[in-house]
This record gives C-alpha cells, sequence and structure tokens, in this order.
C-alpha cells in the first residue's frame, strides 16, 4: 500500500510530530471527507506500507525525523512544490531558497530519484505574464536540478476557491499556455531534468512533455514498490496509481490564495485543537461514528479503540 501524506494538508510543514506518532504506534484514523462519520483505520507498519509519499512546501520541520524513518525500514519520497509567488499568493510560505538547501540535503540522504520538484500551479496575471515565468521557471529549475531530476507542473484550474481570485490571478490564455510548454519543455532539457503535467488536458508529447501522473507507476516500478492502478481516477486525466491519502482538509497553514484544500478561514483554522498523540490529525471520534480498517472490516466496539 502507498500512503500519500498528503494532497489535503501539508504534513510534513505543519503536522510532523504527529505522523511519527502515528509511525511508531503503527496506525492513524482518517474521517472520510465526504461521508464525515465514516472513519478508516490505516495500518502504517513496515509490513503493509510499501512507500509514503510525503507532499510539501516544506520539509525541513519533517527533516530531523528522516534518520529514524529509514530504521524502521520505510520507503518514503518527497513531492516539493516550489513555485515563483509572493506574499499576496502564498501568505505563509517561508523563504523558498531554504526551502531548496533542505531538499538539497534531503537528496544525498536518499537520492534524486527520490525527489519531485512541482511548479505548480501556473498562474497568470498582474506581473506574471509569459516573460514573469519565463525567468522564474529557468531560475528555479537551475536550482531544483541540484536535488531532482524530475519536474510536475500543471496551470490552475479555476473553480472553488480559484474561482473567487478577482484581479489577484488567473489561468494563462492558450497563446501564454502554448508559450510555457515550450518554454519549460526546453529549460527541463537544459537543465536534463523529465517534465510531465499532473491531470493534461490533451496529448503534450509534441513539446516533449511527459504522461506521467504524480504518484506514477514508473516511478514505483523505479524503486521496487508495489502499487494498485486506479480503476475510475477522481479527476479526469488523472494517471496516479493507487494510494491512500491520511490528510485532513482545512488542517494546513500556508493559507495559498489558489489552495482547494483549505476551505474555512485563517482564523477558524487557528482555533483547531491538535494532540499529536491523536489517531486522527485532527478532531475527536464521536459515539456516531462507524470505523472500517484498511482492509474494509468494520469494527463495531468503540471502546476497542483508545481516544485522545
Amino acid at each position: 500500500m502507498i500512503i500519500c501524506a498528503s494532497r489535503r494538508t501539508d504534513i510534513p510543514a505543519f503536522h510532523p510530530r504527529w505522523m511519527m506518532a502515528r509511525l511508531r504506534e503503527g496506525s492513524c484514523l482518517v474521517r472520510n471527507p465526504v461521508s464525515r462519520t465514516s472513519l478508516l483505520r490505516v495500518d502504517l507498519s513496515r509490513r503493509n506500507v510499501d512507500c509514503i509519499v510525503f507532499m510539501t512546501k516544506d520539509p525541513r520541520p519533517m527533516e530531523p525525523y528522516l534518520r529514524e524513518i529509514g530504521s524502521m525500514g520505510h520507503m518514503y519520497v518527497f513531492q516539493v512544490t516550489l513555485t515563483p509567488y509572493g506574499r499576496a499568493i502564498e501568505p505563509g510560505v517561508p523563504f523558498k531558497a531554504d526551502i531548496s538547501d533542505c531538499c538539497a540535503r534531503i537528496a544525498e540522504r536518499i537520492g534524486r530519484d527520490r525527489m519531485v520538484w512541482r511548479y505548480d500551479p501556473v498562474l497568470y496575471g498582474k506581473g506574471m505574464d509569459a516573460a514573469y515565468h519565463e525567468r522564474k521557471f529557468r531560475m528555479m529549475c537551475r536550482e531544483a536540478s541540484r536535488w531532482t531530476d524530475r519536474c510536475v507542473f500543471s496551470f490552475v484550474d479555476m473553480y472553488g476557491r480559484a474561482s473567487k481570485a478577482g484581479d489577484l490571478y488567473r489561468g494563462p490564455t492558450a497563446a501564454e499556455a502554448d508559450a510555457f510548454l515550450r518554454m519549460a519543455s526546453e529549460t527541463a532539457r537544459e537543465n536534463e531534468m523529465t517534465l510531465s503535467c499532473c491531470c493534461p488536458r490533451r496529448d503534450l508529447s509534441s513539446y516533449g512533455i511527459q504522461r506521467r501522473g504524480c504518484i506514477d507507476a514508473a516511478m514505483m516500478r523505479s524503486l521496487d514498490v508495489p502499487y494498485e492502478t486506479l480503476d475510475a481516477p477522481v479527476r479526469d486525466g488523472c494517471l496516479c496509481v493507487r494510494a491512500i491519502d491520511i490528510g485532513e482538509y482545512d488542517t494546513c497553514g500556508h493559507d495559498c490564495a489558489y489552495c482547494y484544500a483549505n476551505r474555512s478561514t485563517p482564523a477558524e483554522r487557528r482555533t483547531r485543537l491538535y494532540c499529536d498523540d491523536s489517531e486522527l490529525l485532527w478532531g475527536a471520534v464521536m459515539p456516531r461514528d462507524r470505523i472500517v480498517d484498511s482492509r474494509g472490516r468494520e469494527s463495531f466496539r468503540l471502546d476497542d479503540f483508545r481516544f485522545h
């Protein structure tokens, strides 16, 4: 089983102690984001987990724990999002050069083949035109080539919070998208980096852009990680293999303007109570909740579980 940690929040940046407590304990609970009274108990033991995919904008808080994770026998990889945007769009993201330096240190520990750089999403608007992205992408690609040989990008989807962006940002025009695809492909080749698009809406092979998922079969095969393909991907064009996401929406502090994973306000999120020893990332198990383990077996006796 592959664990995704996480598309719903930034566990390495904001919840590393919870993650380590769960790995030491060997399980966690994940509340269904749609059916809120359904909880999944996920077995995080080494015998059950083939790979952990850490998705983050800041891996530094997780870095002190990597030696311990390795000593547990866990295979893990990092997908690190580094974009060129300032505080108006990414108010909680730290200084990007410090993050890149951390990525270089992690790559020295685990290898470049277990590191992925995400330039995601690609935004346009005032001060963010084709020339802006060419300048920033070329600079960041050279920097990221110190620690990875793979880049994933996507153009912003104007839905959810993004639909309320106003004048802050927008998606690309057809001409802007074409210019970015050509420039990014050329830059990636110059830096000996492969380039793929997350959930592409059309074939981009004419630009030299690979057809791959973010958590993809090719990477898992290269690392000898068993995987299962998805019969029905959640998003059109998704090529990811099956993974269980152990994150929780509305628990990230980066507060990025384009983020789909935060629907509450920063003030509302700051009132949430977290306990690193809890099986749940946030909140508590309630009497009405139904708990099912990751193999589909239901546990009816809630007294069998330890609550915090």
